[in-house]
């Protein structure tokens, strides 16, 4: 696992490990290695994965965002001429920018789209920083999960424990995370934050 110095470094934004690319300490090094492993997961047959890799329009977000469902994962929830409304059901995977570190977890989303020119109009989605208790799998996904977990592991990321992340930050500090005050703060923050 990593210690409180370790801890530390990731809050102010430092790329720590000692493993390929984030040994480097570039964060275009590591934002390609990150890149090639979406590319390795929109390899895997029937599986789409979208990807937020623009710190979710502002501010600074410690990882990139995937979304990765099965087609048969995917119902239409309303259509006509010019709305299509659907569920999506499937797994978000957030990789930390900072560490090789990820975390996994179920999520159903929502998308409403013009079909006259594909634009999305409106959607729903959730979010893994909610806490601990977003990272588990729905049954009907654990094959995707599998999937999933092979990719990560061949590109040396280490999916961290709930039960880990869950415990609260053993020393006082500052983090720019929207999700909870710093009388609240997790390990899983230190990993993973946005600030707008």
């Amino acid at each position: 696992m990593f210690s409180n110095d370790d801890l530390q470094q990731l809050i102010a934004g430092k790329i720590i490990s000692n493993q390929f690319p984030y040994d480097t300490r570039d964060e275009k090094e590591v934002n390609a290695h990150i890149n090639r492993l979406f590319h390795r997961i929109c390899r895997i047959p029937h599986v789409m994965c979208e990807a937020e890799w623009n710190h979710f329009g502002s501010g600074y977000a410690s990882f990139v965002e995937f979304f990765c469902y099965r087609n048969e994962d995917v119902s239409v929830i309303q259509e006509n001429p010019t709305i299509r409304e659907e569920k999506r059901e499937g797994l978000i995977i957030d990789v930390c920018r900072l560490a090789p570190a990820t975390i996994l977890g179920g999520d159903i989303r929502y998308r409403t789209t013009d079909r006259r020119t594909s634009e999305e109009i409106s959607g729903a989605y959730g979010s893994l920083l909610d806490g601990p208790e977003r990272l588990n799998v729905p049954e009907k996904l654990k094959p995707l999960a599998s999937q999933l977990s092979q990719a990560l592991r061949e590109f040396g990321y280490e999916e961290m424990e709930a039960e880990k992340l869950g415990e609260l930050l053993p020393f006082k500090s500052r983090i720019p995370t929207l999700y909870r005050m710093p009388k609240d703060y997790l390990i899983l923050d230190a990993f993973f934050y946005w600030e707008d």
